[in-house]
């Protein structure tokens, strides 16, 4: 190796760099050096006290990586507390400083005679609310959203002798439908009016019957599910739809067997076997 000062060749000295971890501190790089075996052992000196110095730099004081015991407990209380409250169903807090109560008030409608998850579905409103679901899938597409049918072809349900007075026949052609010409309000109609029974149940008869008899300014009583299935029983042995004749052999005003869900059920009118026709609408 050449003896001129100005050579930068590398330093063949054992330790010019000092590692620690993975940080590298730039005072760890000593110059290419000569000399003999005392400047090698103050070389490695050197580098040993760099990387001492370190070794500080790798301690988290306890302040900076280390929540403090005495928070955590307080909210582990907290959470318990919470969680058994809301499990036991309790959401009711003690007045305030300002003597406010705190707590969770339910709608009016809530609970056994509202429609909340413990709501009574046989409530008028609920009863016929579901009525309207189930007409808008059913029979709007016939009947109409108000109730005023299709001229010449569809009747309507606003104001029909055949929805706003007795109870037998309205149920009687939900769940048999009807086939050829109908007088309805004076006018003539001349559809089909598929049978419900099959693909209903008898609680979805009654909500729709109920519905379409207190709406588009209709007024008469609620009908329910076992009025229905009394009536489904007796008919059971009819499998054909119902001819105009044949609805008015029913009387007008003839009810079904009261319903233990109603408070005022309307009294019951008994079909006979051979009633006489109705006198037919004027034209």
């Amino acid at each position: 190796m050449s003896s001129d000062s100005s050579d930068h060749t590398p330093s063949t000295n054992p330790i010019d760099v000092a590692v620690e971890g993975l940080v590298i501190r730039p005072d760890a790089f000593n110059s290419p050096r000569k000399g003999n075996d005392s400047d090698a052992s103050l070389a490695v000196s050197q580098a040993h006290a760099a990387a001492a110095r370190e070794k500080p730099d790798f301690n988290v004081s306890s302040s900076q990586s280390t929540f403090p015991l005495w928070a955590i407990i307080p909210m582990i209380g907290v959470a318990i507390a919470a969680g058994s409250m809301v499990q036991s169903g309790s959401m009711t807090f003690g007045p305030n400083i300002k003597g406010y109560e705190y707590a969770l008030t339910l709608p009016s409608d809530f609970g056994p005679s509202g429609g909340g998850a413990s709501g009574n579905e046989y409530d008028p409103k609920i009863w016929i609310a579901k009525g309207k679901n189930q007409y808008a899938t059913v029979c709007a597409s016939c009947h109409q959203a108000n109730g005023e049918g299709v001229p010449g072809q569809f009747p309507p349900l606003k104001n029909s002798e055949y929805v706003i007075h007795g109870e037998t026949r309205v149920v009687a052609i939900l769940l048999h439908g009807i086939i050829g010409q109908l007088q309805v309000n004076g006018k003539a109609y001349n559809g089909a009016m598929p049978a419900q029974g099959a693909v209903k149940t008898n609680k979805d008869i009654a909500q729709i019957a109920s519905y379409i008899r207190n709406e588009w300014g209709n007024q008469a009583s609620l009908i329910y599910d076992d009025q229905v299935a009394e009536l489904r029983k007796s008919l059971a042995a009819r499998t054909a739809p119902y001819s105009e004749a044949e609805l008015l052999a029913i009387p007008l005003e003839a009810n079904l067997t009261p319903s233990k869900h109603s408070a005022a059920p309307a009294a019951a009118v008994t079909t006979p076997a051979t009633a006489a026709p109705a006198a037919a609408p004027k034209q």
